[in-house]
């Protein structure tokens, strides 16, 4: 069977090009994906990794940028049919119609949950504790195709935004391949989306701004959620001084604070050897395990403890 992949993301849509071209039961004819980009200081355009895997691996490249055009309509003519993951562009409806069986894309949820552009950051913001995978057709909505297959992953609370979609992406690349496995045995399946949706839009870098009068439970899943980007962020107010930082590991603490003192939310009320605990609203306590001062590298909080001589009563702000 001839297929098109289109994909746009080294993180999500790498892996599955790889298992596809090593499928024996189906041929990968070509590759769509974005137009490079400048990256980079020098702001050089460079290829993806997905246009370099498909150039090493002898697979057509196309960048288009119309879906319109007379060669990607010619093409897709040929083809039986489309998978898609993280592409990046609304596809027409026209050039869903014109495949053999259809275009099915692979999405980070439980479809009708989740529809948009972020649904593992969402599902780690808003605290769910099961989320999965589900192989959908696109048809002309947002994400609001028949199902082919859907499979479920629990979240724990160690969980962030890398290791959740680690789960996932390995999960997919099951599913996809019991997927064409059934599309070569002429199982077409067609499951109408049931339930209510929700939605998870793209994120801003707002988004990752720390409100420390927030619950710790909150803002553990805003870390967790954004350690990709934007991140958490806040400052540090200490010795005198101001200092941009963003949080990128934390657990919530299992007990309350519990004192007749009067402290703000953000105040650090313990310096360990290697965490850092820190107040927030409901009198709960976050426990900092990793950081990002401005224009440095990630450094454990025993790192940032001795670098930058943080002490009880600092308070992020």
């Amino acid at each position: 069977m001839k297929v098109i992949f289109w994909g746009s993301s080294s993180y999500f849509s790498v892996p599955f090009l790889e298992d596809l071209i090593n499928n024996k039961n189906i041929k990968v004819s070509y590759v769509i994906t974005q137009p490079d980009k400048p990256s980079g200081r020098g702001l050089k355009i460079k290829p993806s990794l997905i246009k370099i895997l498909s150039e090493k691996n002898n697979i057509k490249v196309l960048t288009p940028e119309s879906l319109e055009s007379d060669e990607i309509l010619s093409i897709i003519k040929d083809i039986d049919f489309s998978i898609v993951v993280s592409y990046g562009k609304i596809i027409p409806e026209k050039i869903i119609k014109l495949h053999k069986y259809g275009m099915l894309n692979i999405h980070f949820s439980l479809l009708p949950k989740y529809r948009g552009a972020a649904p593992v950051q969402w599902c780690l913001m808003n605290g769910d504790s099961v989320t999965g995978v589900t192989i959908f057709w696109l048809d002309e909505g947002m994400d609001t195709g028949d199902i082919f297959l859907q499979e479920q992953e629990t979240v724990t609370i160690q969980d962030d935004f890398y290791s959740l979609s680690e789960r996932l992406i390995r999960k997919a690349k099951g599913l996809l391949y019991e997927t064409i496995i059934r599309i070569l045995s002429n199982q077409i399946i067609r499951i109408p989306q049931q339930g209510h949706p929700t939605y998870a839009p793209l994120l801003k870098k707002s988004d990752g701004i720390i409100n420390w009068n927030f619950d710790a439970w909150k803002i553990h899943n805003i870390v967790r959620a954004l350690v990709s980007w934007p991140k958490a962020s806040t400052k540090l107010e200490f010795n005198n001084k101001i200092l941009n930082v963003k949080i990128l590991q934390t657990i919530p603490w299992e007990e309350k604070f519990n004192s007749n003192e009067k402290i703000s939310c953000g105040t650090i009320i313990e310096v360990a050897k290697d965490f850092i605990l820190v107040l927030c609203g409901n009198n709960s306590i976050l426990k900092v395990l990793k950081l990002q001062p401005e224009n440095k590298n990630p450094i454990t909080a025993a790192q940032f403890i001795c670098g930058y001589r943080v002490k009880k009563f600092d308070r992020f702000i």
